[in-house]
């Protein structure tokens, strides 16, 4: 959360981000952000919004594991604490000078960015701590760059990120107010929606969802609620314990009163027993922490220093220990009221001595039913999505791109056909093929129900062969052909919002719609996209699609890669870029694995928390009962109705917990469902068994220390009394 608030002006600095589909006729039925804008959106934002003190565009490429350029212009040095010269600034000079870090500041990365980009390296800059957004280690300036004026005047051409900073004192509310709906002639007929993001926000509130980690922020805070909760567990347990033991203790501390202790004495002991467990469990618990901290912190993608992370420790555990300690005065407090003669002969209200242990254990209860129950649910849904079908098959499909936008013609297929291991190959166009599995978005004006309304849809330009390759159905009419012809096949999705009257009067427009394909989406967070499939025409496909065999990855990559390497030499240094789908679509449950694990972990330790604390209840309470349950056998109760008499007060408390844990987990986890396209079902028999998992726990758990009670000599225990 501290990520780029080392700047002067953070408060104040945005991103800014396009949502071109928001406003269109149909009701914005695409909600996607622009991950990427046009140049001149920079310099239209600082003209149009008196708001804006400054706005600039820019661009982040990663060359090698050290070098990153960030292309900017000179707006961009008054937004962020980054001098910079002007002279850097100046277009048509011939050194064309660059700044650099000073690690990069050496002779022989200097020749290599000479020799490789024409750079001239001129000064350094500062590099930025760590927790910033923005890597880069070498600045280009803009009119150093000289992108052409089609990419620098093009509104469509979205490969800048966009920054503002506003004046002070600026309704900031206001203004995101008067960006959600604008118009941009040069841009689009509808109007778009411009989002705001603050700059110190960026990293776990990217609407983009471009800057990602193993864990995402939301389940980082699912993790602490977690913690919380088995903190809260642990506590009540404890508290528990404690109370049970100093009510057991009540005669021992009324005679250590008459013959003499002072109150503060009585107190200083059983605040004693109440915080030495606490002081115990810190130095261990820091000693787990120091073992297992390397490891979370590369889990979790944390940052910080752990001097930081000991120091914030530190204050927990003394904030702890104050808490603890304010909650043990209560019962010391209570029980030095009580009158001598009270505690010596042990008069109480009825059923006011096992009020606060029923609470308690209630509490445990339901926290851990809720969790295993929240827990269970997690992995029916990540079992669902990786058993359930998304329309398309993604197993064991690749793709192979030449470096610089280069392309693979047709005859290629062929060629990465004939290597052993390659099931099958098909062009595709565009390298983000398989990730996004469309090319463009097109808006149409089109006529339906009497209304003229503009409609955005998305092309997907493919070879015929696409629908077997990928198992795409067909789910009427036919496929479309390899022929130049205005022919094509639309998606489910787009059949449904437009109607197939509304889409057969826009042939024109659209284009003559010969079959209807079932959806198919890559990642099941996303609802499909309405597409219309065709073929391209010749010469526009860059990129090659293959399907392989099990096992024959590494091979496949090797053999490809001397094929695309021999003709293109001139990139020989350069990146051959790689997708595969499976691991496209692993990446949207990276962070579900990992809240998955980690609430795995708290819902061990809440159960192991409340199993420990049945256990130690059964066991005092049996030492407290010791003479109901002598007089009990000698009236002619058997092992098994003793027992009874602990079971039906355990089994009513776990019910009790059950009635309240599964209705709320059950709100909590449907609303988590909502977030998917595919969901499972919430079936009856999981209340069930997370209840006959618990109860089987308890009933092992008390059964030992209940036999052993109820087997001991009633005359013994009778006498000892």
């Amino acid at each position: 959360m501290s990520y780029d608030s080392f700047h002067s002006k953070a408060g104040r600095i945005y991103r800014v981000n396009s949502a071109p589909f928001k406003w269109d006729t149909m009701g914005g039925s695409i909600s996607e952000i622009q991950t990427g804008d046009g140049y001149p959106l920079s310099g239209w934002l600082k003209s149009t919004f008196p708001e804006i003190e400054e706005a600039c565009a820019i661009q982040i490429r990663k060359f090698d594991e050290k070098i990153s350029f960030l292309y900017c212009d000179q707006n961009f040095c008054k937004i962020f604490d980054v001098n910079l010269p002007d002279n850097l600034f100046i277009e048509g000079q011939t050194d064309r000078p660059v700044a650099v870090t000073p690690e990069l500041y050496n002779e022989e990365v200097t020749k290599k960015i000479k020799d490789e980009f024409g750079y001239d390296v001129q000064t350094t800059l500062p590099r930025w701590p760590a927790n910033t957004n923005l890597q880069f280690s070498v600045v280009v300036p803009l009119p150093v760059r000289a992108y052409p004026p089609a990419i620098m005047n093009n509104w469509g051409v979205r490969m800048f990120d966009i920054y503002i900073v506003v004046k002070d004192g600026v309704d900031i509310k206001a203004l995101e107010d008067k960006l959600d709906k604008v118009d941009i002639p040069e841009w689009r007929p509808n109007p778009i929606s411009l989002i705001l993001t603050p700059l110190t926000q960026l990293r776990y509130k990217d609407p983009t969802g471009l800057i990602k980690s193993d864990v995402k922020f939301s389940h980082i805070r699912i993790f602490a609620l977690a913690g919380l909760l088995v903190i809260l567990c642990a506590l009540f347990n404890h508290l528990t314990l404690y109370v049970t033991r100093v009510r057991m203790r009540l005669r021992e501390l009324a005679l250590r009163k008459v013959s003499g202790a002072f109150d503060r004495q009585i107190a200083a002991t059983l605040y004693a027993d109440f915080l030495i467990v606490i002081l115990l469990s810190l130095v261990v618990g820091f000693i787990l922490m120091a073992w297992a901290l390397p490891a979370f912190k590369q889990y979790a993608t944390i940052g910080n220093h752990t001097v930081s992370i000991y120091a914030e420790l530190l204050f927990y555990a003394v904030l702890l220990i104050v808490c603890g300690f304010i909650t043990g005065s209560i019962p010391v407090l209570y029980f030095r009221k009580q009158a001598l003669n009270e505690s010596i002969k042990g008069a109480d209200r009825p059923g006011s001595r096992n009020l606060f242990r029923k609470a308690s254990l209630l509490v445990q209860l339901i926290i851990s039913l809720g969790m295993m129950f929240c827990a269970a649910v997690f992995i029916k849904q990540l079992h669902f999505l990786y058993q359930t079908g998304l329309g398309i098959n993604r197993h064991n499909i690749a793709s192979v791109e030449p470096p610089s936008y280069s392309q693979l013609p047709d005859m290629y297929v062929n060629r990465i056909k004939q290597v052993p291991g390659v099931i099958d190959a098909i062009p595709v166009r565009g390298g983000a093929f398989l990730r996004n599995m469309t090319n463009m978005d097109r808006t149409v004006t089109v006529v339906k129900d009497g209304q003229q309304i503009n409609y955005t849809y998305f092309y997907l330009m493919a070879d015929a062969r696409f629908y077997d390759f990928f198992g795409v159905d067909i789910i009427e009419g036919v496929g479309h052909s390899n022929e130049m012809s205005n022919k094509i096949v639309v998606n489910e999705t787009m059949m449904k919002e437009l109607g197939k009257e509304v889409i057969s009067a826009n042939a024109d427009v659209i284009g003559e719609v010969i079959g209807v394909a079932r959806d198919f989406y890559l990642t099941p967070t996303t609802k499909a996209k309405p597409v219309a499939i065709l073929f391209p025409g010749e010469r526009q496909f860059t990129t090659i699609a293959y399907k392989y065999e099990e096992g024959s990855r590494k091979q496949i990559e090797e053999a490809t890669e001397k094929i695309i390497r021999e003709d293109y030499p001139d990139f020989e240094k350069r990146e051959i870029y790689r997708h595969y789908m499976e691991e496209i679509f692993e990446e949207h449950f990276a962070s579900e694995r990992a809240l998955l694990t980690l609430l795995s972990v708290m819902t061990l330790a809440c159960i192991l928390i409340a199993v420990f604390g049945v256990y130690s209840l059964t066991s005092l309470a049996c030492r407290q009962r010791r003479k109901d349950i002598a007089i009990r056998k000698i009236n002619g109760a058997g092992v098994t109705d003793i027992m009874n008499f602990f079971f039906k007060e355990y089994l009513l408390m776990l019910a009790l917990a059950a009635l309240i844990a599964f209705p709320a987990g059950y709100l909590i986890m449907r609303r988590w469902l909502e977030g998917y396209v595919k969901q499972t079902s919430i079936d009856a028999w999981l209340f069930v068994l997370i209840f006959l998992i618990v109860l089987t726990v308890i009933v092992l758990s008390i059964v030992h220390m209940v036999w052993k009670a109820a087997n001991q000599n009633p005359a013994d225990t009778v006498k000892a009394e």
